[in-house]
């Protein structure tokens, strides 16, 4: 649907004579898609013989189901998972999609092997735990179908949707889109606040820098020493005669006169003491 839808709004751009010329082109390109080999049904006997002869080289009249089981089951845990059974609708895709060719949707490629998977899941995988079991396998080989040589419709090929649906389609994703944008310019005037509240707040940062480095200035100059005296210039100053410490009343006064010392002198011509003769034998 969304291809559709793209496609068409793409047409609306246009004025009415590309317009003409695209859908013209469109429908070229979607008749030289539809030139490719038969796709067999998934998970047929002719789509599983087709593996077994140009993906694994066997004798397609040796094709025995359980040995195909075997041979792709990779990882040998006795089951086939989404990934191994995608991996053998590769041949029918490459009959309809090639990357070089403008007119093959890559895209669209894929979708179709997820389409191909859900087919043999559907018909194959009886207790619907999304693995494909020996048993289910050789089952599914018994049933009727399975030997039906019927082809397989490509999406392309397949309405899946009917106009209605696509404009349902095209009414939600308008929708979705409109919310998309409130919610944008919700998150833009969001923004917007944060980028004037950063403003605010840095211009009050400024204001308190400039506040702290004023004070800062006025502390350094409160503080400064007073200025040395200029050398050159004469220092003047009257002398003054010490003053006198006052008196104690309480200390006991200073006598007039100090009392004179009594002074000996030591007496004229004193000999000295004899000293005592040693005698030398």
């Amino acid at each position: 649907m969304l291809k559709e839808h793209e496609r068409r709004e793409y047409l609306k751009s246009l004025d009415e004579e590309k317009r003409r010329a695209e859908e013209a082109r469109f429908q070229e390109m979607r008749q030289k898609h539809k030139e490719h080999p038969k796709i067999n049904v998934p998970g047929s006997r002719d789509q599983l013989k087709e593996v077994w002869e140009e993906t694994d080289g066997l004798d397609p009249s040796e094709f025995n189901p359980k040995t195909f089981f075997k041979l792709h089951d990779t990882n040998s845990d006795g089951v086939l998972d989404e990934q191994e059974l995608e991996a053998l609708f590769t041949k029918e895709l490459e009959k309809v999609y090639d990357p070089r060719n403008e007119e093959d949707d890559m895209l669209e490629m894929e979708e179709e092997r997820l389409r191909m998977r859900e087919h043999v899941m559907k018909n194959v995988d009886l207790n619907q735990d999304r693995l494909v079991t020996l048993e289910e396998f050789l089952k599914s080989t018994e049933k009727k179908e399975f030997n039906e040589a019927g082809g397989w419709e490509t999406v392309d090929e397949t309405q899946v949707y009917s106009e209605a649906e696509l404009q349902r389609f095209e009414a939600e994703l308008a929708a979705q889109e409109a919310e998309l944008g409130r919610r944008a310019e919700q998150l833009r005037r969001q923004h917007q606040d944060l980028q004037e509240q950063q403003v605010r707040l840095d211009a009050q940062k400024k204001e308190y820098q400039q506040a702290v480095l004023h004070m800062e200035q006025r502390k350094t100059q409160q503080g400064e020493a007073p200025a040395a005296p200029d050398p050159g210039e004469e220092l003047k100053f009257q002398a003054q005669a010490p003053h006198a410490a006052p008196a104690d009343p309480a200390a006991p006064a200073a006598p007039a006169h100090a009392p004179e010392q009594n002074h000996v002198e030591p007496p004229q011509n004193q000999q000295p003491p004899p000293q005592p003769e040693v005698q030398i034998q």
